[in-house]
């Protein structure tokens, strides 16, 4: 009976010693999730900065685990925190976290979508920002290409081509227009998001994607196929 007696005394200590370090350092929100590469969606090896809303930089960098990108770090309830992306590696990249406000531990899971900087690389831009045949912007998509117009904004000596591929099998002269028009629609829209114009060119194609072309089954009613669109590294 003694012991027992000890061992709830020993737990309620422990407890008790718990408590107590919980209230002197605060609540805390564990961050946890993965670095992707945005080409293949496999897990990368990363190195990471956390800053806070005021953009002081929070503690030490950190990098994600090179076995399977995971990352973990502890953030305070109700604040806003950004993941900088800051390896030579990959684009320089912010990525805004909002933490819950909270009085009890918790836990919040975010992926981070890296793109790898090299000379030749394509950089997808998705969702497809336009409409079948159509040239001007798909209403919905801006969001992607206002990311993408930031990141290059922080990437200064990266230049890139963009290259936008029909929708289908045509004449050379029909589908190269076609292409044609939507490069020139996202160099201006890059542009209106202050990437230099001498940055960006843009290349003319006459073929459908062989990567990534049209099924050669019809598709499910509404889901057509539409030509990707891509940035291709020519610079860093």
């Amino acid at each position: 009976m003694k012991k027992i007696t000890l061992s709830i005394m020993a737990l309620a200590a422990a407890g008790a010693v718990q408590m107590s370090a919980q209230s002197a350092i605060g609540t805390v929100v564990t961050l946890t999730g993965q670095m992707l590469n945005a080409n293949t969606l496999a897990p990368v090896e990363a190195n990471y900065a956390l800053y806070d809303a005021a953009g002081k930089k929070v503690g030490q960098g950190s990098r994600s685990n090179p076995n399977d990108g995971y990352l973990v770090t502890g953030l305070k309830p109700g604040e806003t925190y950004s993941i900088h992306i800051e390896d030579p590696r990959f684009f320089i990249q912010e990525f805004k976290v909002d933490v819950p406000k909270t009085s009890k531990y918790a836990e919040i899971s975010k992926d981070f979508v890296v793109r790898p900087m090299e000379v030749g690389k394509k950089l997808a831009v998705v969702p497809i920002p336009f409409d079948l045949k159509k040239t001007t912007i798909k209403v919905g998509t801006e969001d992607e290409l206002d990311e993408l117009a930031h990141m290059l904004v922080k990437n200064q000596g990266v230049n890139v081509e963009v290259v936008c591929y029909p929708d289908e099998e045509g004449t050379s002269e029909s589908i190269g227009k076609l292409s044609a028009e939507r490069s020139a629609t996202i160099k201006a829209y890059l542009q209106k998001g202050g990437v230099n114009a001498q940055r960006i060119t843009t290349r003319t194609v006459n073929t459908t994607d062989p990567l990534n072309p049209p099924p050669i089954r019809k598709a499910a009613k509404g889901k057509r196929y539409v030509g990707p669109v891509y940035l291709v590294v020519t610079k860093v």
